[in-house]
């Protein structure tokens, strides 16, 4: 699974002049617009929408409040820098966004101060290496080898090149209880030195692209809303797609969650709802992400 790349702005005014990459932006947007044939409706007034969390939501978040803003009238949009989903959350009680984009479920004691959880998108999580590594797939044996070091050298040739997360990080942690062997594995490799440390999911993805032989994870929902040149993984044979996943025959995913207040105004809500709207959910699905509001999953 290859992918080109071409990258979003984060902040995201209705009205005046545009800068060339939020043009560059706008057209790949409008080409989903037209894909998806959206009506003229009538627009609602509503307020300025700020948004933070996660690093894997924001270009995907990007896309939904452009198709958000067929429906409506939103006088400015922001999505932050990547804030994490701990920063996000924190962001949200403190009432600097409206939106926080988390890559897990509320605590419960997070749910007692006020926070709504609202989980609208699953994606693949993949092993992912940069376009030209002569290698289409590996096992998951294979990719506790290259962490640990013992297996330093692609099967097609070329050096294998760990990127590596926090020990904190959610994708680190979900692949470090696959078994046993890659548990161990992936605490040989924070015990390597000289490898590259990523701290966002975007200075990640930005790592295995300039990386050759780059190996590190992924989810394919930022690789395709990011338009990145990635290379992701077949692992043991499954292919990290949506339809394998919801096959069961990919068996690593992230599930990305809108995150409000209680006491959210409208047009907050207007937007987690739209989120599980016909047009939403299948832009959703275009930019690697199976729906999880409204109707069939």
């Amino acid at each position: 699974m290859e992918h080109a790349r071409a990258r979003f702005p984060q902040t995201r005014p209705q009205t005046g002049p545009m800068e060339p990459a939020r043009l560059a932006r706008r057209r790949l947007a409008q080409g989903l617009l037209a894909a998806l044939a959206l009506p003229g409706l009538a627009r609602a007034a509503a307020g300025p929408l700020r948004v933070g969390g996660t690093g894997m939501g924001l270009a995907i978040t990007n896309i939904m409040l452009d198709l958000h803003a067929g429906t409506e009238d939103l006088t400015e949009s922001t999505v932050l820098p990547s804030l994490g989903t701990a920063g996000g959350l924190a962001a949200l009680r403190s009432g600097r966004v409206e939106i926080a984009l988390s890559a897990r479920a509320l605590r419960p004691e997070e749910a007692a101060q006020g926070l709504e959880a609202f989980a609208f998108g699953r994606t693949p999580l993949a092993f992912a290496t940069r376009y030209d590594t002569p290698s289409r797939g590996i096992s998951l044996a294979q990719a506790a080898a290259m962490l640990g070091g013992e297996e330093p050298s692609w099967p097609g040739g070329g050096a294998v090149r760990v990127v590596l997360r926090d020990r904190s990080e959610t994708d680190w942690i979900m692949l470090a209880a696959a078994s046993e062997g890659m548990a161990a594995a992936m605490q040989r490799a924070h015990a390597r030195s000289g490898l590259a440390l990523a701290s966002t999911d975007q200075e990640n993805a930005d790592l295995l692209e300039s990386l050759p032989g780059s190996l590190g994870l992924t989810t394919l929902g930022l690789t395709l809303s990011e338009q990145r040149r990635l290379r992701l993984l077949a692992l043991d044979g499954a292919v990290p797609d949506l339809a394998s996943m919801a096959a069961g025959d990919y068996r690593f995913s992230r599930i990305l969650y809108a995150v409000v207040r209680n006491d959210a105004p409208v047009e907050v809500r207007r937007f987690v709802q739209f989120l599980g709207s016909p047009r939403a959910r299948q832009g959703l699905r275009s930019f690697g992400f199976a729906p999880l509001l409204g109707g069939e999953t």
